[in-house]
């Protein structure tokens, strides 16, 4: 394995709590109903505006309409995780991070969130020591959106490895699937909202609960320097 490709919600930072609780409220707003566990697995955690919003409010959206949408429902988010004490990255992964970038080893961001939120991110969680955002695939309303393979296949042209030598870190079901069809070479599944055993069956190579295990990079047999 040459390079590696995160997914950032749930994997990077475990937000299920923030996610779930701004598209309750959001959709509460909006059509004055719930959302099931089911609907958050099958419609919102990975997925892309243009998919979670028609589906939730149960009629067709312009481009422009789901925009909007969109960044009403992340502007609830936003506010919830600067609230938060918990507003932090995944355990170890800091450490886990300075040691990829030490190494050499090519990395990225593959993610549903757009740009708005990106950003957000790099600037508060200080990510641009070991990103680079331009090298960031994110949902600019061109890419289909997971389980689709077209997020991982440009994240890996990003980096410039070929995908099937990328280690993609996933926590969702639609994610674990765009990765499988892009034929990553291994999918690490991160256990922040799926437990072990659901994340092997839907793919995952293997599974950790963070970042800490100081062993990691040999358990995904990942080298560095390859980097031209």
């Amino acid at each position: 394995m040459k390079g590696i490709i995160f997914d950032f919600n749930g994997t990077m930072f475990f937000d299920e709590e923030f996610q779930n609780k701004a598209w309750k409220t959001f959709v509460k707003q909006k059509t004055g109903r719930d959302i099931s566990d089911d609907e958050f697995q099958e419609y919102i955690h990975g997925r892309n505006a243009d998919v979670s919003l028609p589906y939730l409010l149960q009629r067709n959206l312009t481009k422009q309409e789901v925009m909007d949408l969109e960044e009403e429902k992340e502007l609830i988010y936003r506010r919830l995780c600067l609230e938060s004490r918990d507003f932090k990255l995944a355990d170890g992964l800091p450490r886990f991070l300075d040691d990829l970038t030490a190494a050499e080893i090519p990395h990225t961001i593959a993610t549903a969130s757009a740009l708005a939120n990106v950003r957000f991110f790099f600037e508060n969680l200080n990510l641009y020591q070991w990103f680079r955002l331009e090298d960031v695939i994110y949902n600019d309303g061109t890419i289909p959106g997971k389980p689709e393979p077209d997020i991982y296949l440009r994240a890996a042209d990003a980096i410039q490895v070929d995908i099937s030598d990328c280690v993609i870190f996933e926590d969702a079901k639609s994610g674990i699937e765009s990765a499988k069809r892009a034929g990553a070479g291994k999918i690490v599944g991160v256990a922040s909202m799926l437990d072990d055993n659901t994340l092997l069956d839907l793919g995952a190579s293997m599974t950790i609960a963070d970042y800490k295990d100081l062993d990691l990079l040999h358990e995904i047999e990942i080298y560095g320097g390859q980097k031209s």
